[in-house]
Order: C-alpha cells, then structure tokens, then sequence
C-alpha cells in the first residue's frame, strides 16, 4: 500500500519538474528484498539467491541491483544534477517508482548501497538526518506524479534509431521544458523499447553501452550543452 503523498511534496516535486532539466527513469531495476538467515532482510542478488531465484524460474543473471548503483551513482555525482538542473526517478521490475531527491548522495560502496536499499524498501522512506527533507521515496507508479507535461519521453535501446548523441542534443539548447530519457538498469534485456511512457526510441552507439555509460553521457552532454561545470 502506498501512502497518500502531502500536497505540499506534490507541489514540491512540480517544482522541480519545471524549466530547462533533464529528468532521467531508470527502468526495469531490479530491487526487491529476501528473507535471510534467521528471518534478516537482504537485497535480493543474482549470486547469493541462486537458489531461491532457480526455484522461481528467475534468470540469476537479469538479478543485477549494481546496476542501479552504478547509474545512481553516475546521475547524483554528476555537475547537472549539482546545478540543480537533474530528476531522477527509477522504476522497478516490480512496479514500483522511487523518487530520487537531488541531494542524496548515493553510498559509494556497494554494501553500504544494499544496505540503503533494503531500508527504503522495508520502509518506503529514507529522510536525512539532519535536515527535514527526504532523500528517497516510493512514491504512487503514476506517469502524471513524474513526467511533466510538454516534455520530450526518449527512450535509450540498441534497437533503437541511431544518432549521435551531441548532435540530438543540440535541438534542447534553448528548450524551456523538462526532456525525459528512459534508460533500462537491466544487464540483458531491453526495456524501454516497449515502454508505455517512451514518444520515441533512440540508440547511441552500435554496439550496447552500459546503463551507467548511458546516464554518464546523457549528463555530460547537456552539462557541455547548457555551458555546466
């Protein structure tokens, strides 16, 4: 269940969602907790589930929440986002959305990164400690809370049409909306060709980038695009 929102976080979040930014959903991220030992709860991973992800008939290797430290850690560390022109938002394969607040400094270690995640699973809410602001949360799966309206939905996808991301980037040099990039924190599969949210589907490069490749690119071609340093 998800808890009703404060219209005062709603507003805060349109606010932010307005004027010239970049707002990037990583989709499909596979964030899920797993009963341990003695009843613990752990972020679910390819290798130390196996079992429990072979009696489900899962694929070990499509179990990868690195990704999503990868790309997270890519986006919040980047100068965009530090000029305050980044949203991030992540979709998970099991339908959940997880706002990510500009200011949350994304663990640089992978165990203290599992360790945030099961917390904000378990919880739904992770709050700063000394300031009265909340760094991420699961918020209600609807495109109308993320997407800001007149924005440009682009999906990254091998399969996708090419272009040469400096130059596609050009078009949004005087853009006074959001522009919105779908890019799958997937290891295998290709997610965003077939989401419902993307206008159109583009790929970067001939042979597939990584997620976090993706989100590094996208970041510091509109931070050479919009003159960030």
């Amino acid at each position: 269940m998800i808890e009703e929102e404060a219209p005062r976080a709603e507003v805060k979040r349109a606010d932010r969602l307005q004027g010239q930014k970049v707002v990037v959903v990583l989709e499909d991220a596979v964030l899920e907790l797993a009963k341990g030992r003695e009843g613990s709860l752990q972020l679910l991973e390819g290798l130390q589930h196996r079992r429990l992800l072979q009696h489900e008939e899962r694929d070990t290797t499509d179990v990868r929440p690195d990704i999503a430290h990868q790309c997270l850690m890519a986006l919040q560390e980047s100068p965009l986002n530090r000029a305050g022109r980044l949203c991030v938002f992540v979709r998970t394969r099991d339908r959940q959305l997880i706002e990510v607040h500009p200011q949350l400094r994304v663990p640089p270690t992978y165990e203290e990164f599992r360790k945030l995640m099961v917390n904000l699973l378990h919880t739904r809410r992770i709050r700063a400690v000394e300031k009265n602001v909340t760094l991420l949360q699961i918020i209600k799966n609807d495109p109308n809370l993320f997407l800001p309206v007149s924005c440009r939905k682009i999906a990254f996808s091998a399969k996708g049409h090419p272009v040469d991301l400096e130059a596609f980037v050009q078009q949004f040099k005087e853009t006074k909306h959001p522009v919105v990039f779908l890019v799958g924190a997937v290891a295998h599969t290709n997610p965003t060709a077939n989401s419902e949210l993307a206008e159109e589907c583009v790929s970067i490069a001939p042979c597939g980038l990584s997620a976090g490749v993706c989100c590094s690119s996208i970041c510091a071609e509109f931070e050479n695009l919009w003159d960030i340093h």
